[in-house]
């Protein structure tokens, strides 16, 4: 019975160790899918402020194929600082995106 007992505490033990890294793990991708949606939030928002939003908004599906959020913060500075949205294209055009 004893020996039972021991196995049964270092598969509980077990158990709890993998359920505690899933979670870290599952928080650390939600953290960064959540800074990469508001990152590209924030890259709408600020073309649609400086740009006709219905131009902005033909960009937008191009935009949400973006999944690096290096990339989208990169493009949010640039588009804070280009003169007008055919600029904007040809940096998109230029990364390859």
């Amino acid at each position: 019975m004893h020996e039972s007992s021991v196995i049964q505490h270092f598969t509980e033990q077990a158990f709890e160790r993998a359920f505690e890294q899933a979670f870290a793990q599952g928080f650390a991708q939600g953290f960064k899918q959540g800074e990469i949606k508001g990152t590209f939030e924030a890259l709408l928002d600020v073309l649609d402020r400086r740009f006709q939003s219905s131009e902005v908004q033909e960009l937008r599906p191009t935009l949400e194929s973006i999944k690096e959020l290096q990339t989208l913060k990169h493009l949010l500075g640039e588009a804070v600082e280009v003169g007008n949205l055919d600029e904007f294209r040809r940096i998109l055009s230029s990364n390859g995106i």
